[in-house]
C-alpha cells in the first residue's frame, strides 16, 4: 500500500532487464514503485516472502522448473500474475487453470504493458486485501474486512484493526481510493469507517459505536468518531 512492488521472474537476465527498463522508464506508473528480478522458481518463492509483491511478471518456460510450479507452491496467492512467454501454445492451459491478470507474448510491447497496468489499477480498489509496512520495514497483507477504520494523520493514514494499528504513507484520500468497497464510508474529513464493524450511531451525538473494542498492547483505544451532519443523511438507510 505504501508503494507498488513488482517482481519479475525470468531465467533470461537480458529479457528481464528489458522488461524492468520498460516498466521503470517508459511506462506511465502513477505511484512510487520498486522492481525486483529473480531467475528461478525457488528464488521467486523466497522473494514473495521477502518483498510481498503486488504484481508478478512470470515466465512460464524456464529450464529447471516451469513458472507454473511457482504458482503450484501456493494454495491461493494474493498478488496479481502476468504470464510472459514466447510460446503461444501455453495460453489455453494457463488461462483455464491459473487465476491471472493478463497473458503477454514476448517480445512484449509497451502498449500491451500499459494495458496490463491500467487493468491492475482498475482492480485495485475492490481487492480483499491491502499491503502495509510494519516497523521492521517488512510488508504484510491485511484483509480489508478486518479494518475497523482509517484515520487521517497529516500526510499519513492510521489503519485500525481489532488488535493492531498500521501507519501508511498515504493520505486518507489515497487510502479511500484503495478501499472502494461499498461497506467503507467516509464519515468526516478525517475518518473512513468499515460499516460492517459498526454497532450503532448515537442519534443525538452522531457518535459511532463499534461492535467490539479495539485493544492494542492491552490498551483500549478510544475512538470518538463523530459523523458529520451531511453524512448522517446518507447513512440513514443503513439501519444502524
Amino acid at each position: 500500500m505504501n508503494e507498488l512492488v513488482i517482481l519479475i521472474v525470468d531465467d533470461e537476465p537480458k529479457v528481464a532487464d528489458v522488461l524492468r527498463t520498460m516498466l521503470s522508464k517508459k511506462l506511465k506508473i502513477k505511484e512510487k514503485f520498486s522492481i525486483y528480478i529473480v531467475n528461478s522458481v525457488q528464488e521467486a518463492i523466497v522473494a514473495v516472502d521477502m518483498y510481498c509483491p503486488d504484481l508478478v511478471f512470470l515466465d512460464i518456460q524456464m529450464p529447471e522448473e516451469s513458472g507454473l510450479a511457482f504458482l503450484d507452491h501456493y494454495k491461493t496467492y494474493d498478488f496479481d500474475v502476468v504470464f510472459t512467454t514466447a510460446y503461444e501454445q501455453y495460453a489455453l492451459e494457463v488461462l483455464n487453470n491459473y487465476p491471472c491478470l493478463h497473458y503477454l507474448l514476448k517480445p512484449i510491447s509497451l502498449s500491451d504493458l500499459q494495458e496490463v497496468y491500467e487493468k491492475f489499477l482498475a482492480k485495485e480498489g475492490y481487492r480483499d486485501f491491502i499491503r502495509v509496512i510494519k516497523n521492521n520495514q517488512k510488508r504484510y497483507v491485511v484483509n480489508v474486512k478486518d479494518i475497523f477504520y482509517c484515520k487521517a494523520s497529516d500526510n499519513y493514514c492510521e489503519i485500525y484493526l481489532k488488535d493492531q494499528k498500521h501507519l501508511v504513507s498515504k493520505t486518507l484520500g489515497g487510502v479511500s481510493e484503495k478501499l472502494q468497497h461499498p461497506f467503507f464510508q467516509r464519515v468526516t474529513r478525517s475518518y473512513l469507517i468499515n460499516m460492517n464493524h459498526v454497532d450503532y450511531i448515537e442519534q443525538k451525538t452522531n457518535q459511532v459505536f463499534f461492535k467490539e473494542s479495539i485493544v492494542i498492547n492491552n490498551e483500549i483505544i478510544s475512538n470518538e468518531i463523530i459523523v458529520s451532519g451531511n453524512k448522517m443523511k446518507d447513512l440513514k438507510g443503513l439501519n444502524l
